[in-house]
């Protein structure tokens, strides 16, 4: 999705619709790309943290939990890693910024719910032995996979993406990702925003606004 005006309300509804669901028919991620000339480094990551806040607006509603930090860090990422999901609560969710880097790079997106209603007769011994890192060949999950082209010099891009494990208290749908670097190079940089965003009671006290005036101001990034 190509971000051309839309307020950060706008987006969030979109993206809520897409990534929180409750059934296999929206994809549980969303790819938002947004033009270099418009915004600088600390409006990207300002950004970022506005679409966290109205995405748990949206998660109070609808679920009646909110959306808190698990992490939320700057690094520098040239490693091709397997199909998994993120250490995190059970229910989470992934936002991931990209900025402009000459490194070329893929993400891929597997649907494992998809999957496991397809591949076996009782999906529930797939989801009651679940694994976080997907270990058996990767062929089996070539028709439940999207493949997304992430940065390039010209624009940064946020991937929000439903990163639930398959429990009985979870609302929403998880999927698997893989990120795939193309031409690495340790030269230059490939520099990822991270947010991982369990969703908690909303009760539940949390130091969210600290962490988020840290990661808006730090310089430090991680290798």
């Amino acid at each position: 999705m190509k971000i051309e005006g839309e307020t950060i309300k706008q987006i969030a509804n979109k993206s809520f619709q897409a990534v929180f669901r409750t059934t296999t028919e929206p994809p549980g991620f969303i790819h938002l790309v947004f033009s270099k000339k418009e915004i600088t480094p600390y409006q990207f990551r300002s950004i970022m943290i506005d679409l966290k806040k109205e995405l748990s607006k949206l998660s109070v509603s609808k679920f009646n939990k909110k959306l808190s930090y698990h992490w939320l860090v700057r690094f520098d990422q040239q490693v091709t890693t397997p199909f998994h999901v993120d250490n995190a609560t059970d229910q989470s969710i992934l936002m991931l910024g990209y900025e402009p880097s000459a490194i070329k790079s893929e993400l891929h997106i597997a649907d494992y719910y998809t999957y496991a209603n397809e591949a076996f007769e009782a999906p529930e011994d797939y989801f009651n032995n679940f694994s976080p890192v997907f270990k058996d060949n990767e062929n089996v999950l070539l028709p439940f996979i999207s493949k997304l082209k992430l940065v390039n010099m010209d624009n940064y891009s946020i991937l929000i993406i439903n990163n639930s494990s398959p429990k009985s208290d979870v609302d929403t749908l998880g999927v698997f990702h893989k990120a795939l670097i193309i031409n690495k190079d340790l030269n230059k940089n490939r520099i990822v925003n991270s947010m991982v965003l369990n969703v908690v009671s909303r009760d539940q006290v949390t130091e969210d606004e600290q962490r988020e005036n840290s990661f808006l101001n730090t310089n430090l990034i991680s290798k």
